[in-house]
């Protein structure tokens, strides 16, 4: 009688082992979802635009162009000035829908004026969130500030240097040196985790480049930090198959 029931106390535990790993398996499952919805991606508070009307960039010489209650609109903090630690970062604008068949994109060494990178794009048939990355042959250099201008050009073949009301966005980046604690924070963190990271060290760029590629995903976390730079207008805007920059 002993024997049987030592038989069956072991069966029992072997039928019963894989319900403790599935369960153990969902309690993981459950911790990961937990931990995402800890995850915040606002932006630290710095300079607000002054009002929903102005959710733009750096300001417009008029508007003969584009249409719409939301006007050309740098996605950036309300100061427009940002870091990064990329070489070749991404810039992300909203294009409203317009007339214009072209635009030009310019980087400008801010202590020199020295252009260190101009490129006319075809925005023709473009409206929404537009991503621009430098070619892998302009690179920032650490710790150096740097303006940059869109404009959107409205009436072909007039003067270039005629174009004060052309609609234009413009701001201020800066490209900084990543530090060891930052970077190892990074290392085995998720891609929704690295956001939060960058956030939290003030670097715009790497977070919303981020969060934009995460957009599918985690739409909340992309409407979040736009809401957080007084951007919530432009969240659920569609992002545009736009502009590809020459290499």
């Amino acid at each position: 009688m002993g024997r049987q029931n030592i038989k069956f106390w072991g069966l029992l535990a072997l039928a019963t082992s894989p319900i403790i790993v599935t369960f153990s398996g969902v309690h993981l499952v459950q911790a990961q979802s937990t931990a995402e919805l800890l995850i915040s991606v606002k932006f630290p508070s710095g300079p607000q635009r002054p009002s929903s009307e102005e959710t733009r960039g750096a300001g417009t010489r008029g508007d003969p162009c584009t249409r719409g209650e939301i006007k050309l609109t740098a996605l950036m903090p309300g100061d427009n000035v940002v870091t990064t630690v990329a070489n070749n970062p991404k810039f992300f604008l909203y294009v409203p829908e317009h007339k214009a068949k072209s635009a030009e994109f310019e980087i400008t060494d801010k202590s020199s004026g020295k252009s260190i990178y101009l490129t006319e794009l075809d925005i023709s048939e473009t409206s929404g969130i537009v991503k621009l990355t430098l070619p892998k042959n302009i690179s920032l250099t650490t710790n150096k500030e740097y303006t940059w201008a869109f404009v959107m050009i409205c009436n072909e073949g007039e003067d270039e240097w005629d174009r004060s009301g052309y609609p234009y966005v413009e701001g201020t980046i800066k490209k900084v040196e990543i530090s060891s604690d930052l970077e190892n924070s990074l290392k085995n963190a998720s891609p929704l985790e690295q956001a939060e990271i960058y956030a939290k060290a003030r670097i715009w760029n790497e977070t919303i480049a981020t969060v934009a590629e995460l957009r599918d995903s985690n739409p909340t976390e992309w409407e979040e930090l736009l809401t957080s730079v007084g951007l919530q207008e432009i969240a659920s805007e569609p992002f545009a198959p736009c502009c590809q920059i020459e290499e």
